[in-house]
């Protein structure tokens, strides 16, 4: 077996294993058995089950932000953005990734992992919209401050509280925590109208898991740096 065959076979497992029962259930060995590999090896490639995690969350995201520009393309980036975000954080509420993504988010498994840079979507919302780039700013809005909505509002309703905001909600909160220092409300408004109205219609579309023809490709065109 070729290098790049264990490493997807144990990709490929941690996907299925998660996805069957959850980050916190799921232990290294249980991925290298079902792979048929060493737990040396798994650690080798991966070094923790958080990187695997990681690498699987990058994955559904990369996922979900492709099925939107297929499904439904708008010329905009706001708003491909905004349908993107939405899409997201529905599918992995509402499908079978929903007790993995409740762990992840329990476990902080993003946010050592988030990037140290701002968000190249802002650089180009900047142009369009012609508002000061700056880079702090984009770093704190565009990527810690919605993740912290993101986990609040989602454990928080796991919790019991916030009662009167509805999971379809929850995206609208986490974009306008993004955005609103720097794109005028109305605009803001019109395009989560159209996130909205586009949402049903996109996530009808979308397979309850992930295709293993699309892990398959995602895995193959990845940077080797990025293994």
């Amino acid at each position: 077996m070729e290098k790049n065959d264990k490493y997807r076979d144990i990709f490929c497992s941690s996907h299925q294993l998660f996805l069957s029962q959850g980050y916190e259930a799921t232990t290294i060995r249980q991925v290298s058995d079902q792979a048929g590999v060493s737990l040396g090896l798994t650690n080798h490639f991966f070094h923790s089950k958080e990187t695997l995690a990681c690498q699987i969350l990058s994955m559904i995201s990369a996922y979900t932000s492709l099925f939107c520009s297929v499904t439904h393309p708008c010329p905009d980036p706001l708003h491909r953005h905004v349908l993107a975000i939405r899409i997201r954080i529905l599918f992995l509420l509402k499908s079978s990734y929903r007790t993995f993504y409740l762990d992840t988010l329990r476990q902080d498994i993003l946010f050592s992992k988030l990037e140290k840079t701002p968000s190249r979507i802002f650089y180009q919302l900047a142009d369009l919209y012609r508002f000061p780039a700056d880079d702090d700013l984009f770093l704190l809005y565009g990527t810690y401050t919605p993740y912290n909505y993101e986990k609040t509002l989602i454990l928080g309703r796991e919790a019991g509280l916030f009662p009167t905001i509805l999971s379809e909600d929850i995206p609208d909160y986490i974009t306008i925590s993004s955005f609103e220092h720097f794109i005028a409300r109305h605009i803001l408004t019109q395009a989560l109208e159209n996130a909205r109205q586009a949402t049903d219609t996109v996530l009808s579309r979308m397979p309850p898991r992930i295709p293993d023809d699309y892990v398959f490709n995602y895995l193959k065109d990845r940077p080797a740096s990025q293994r």
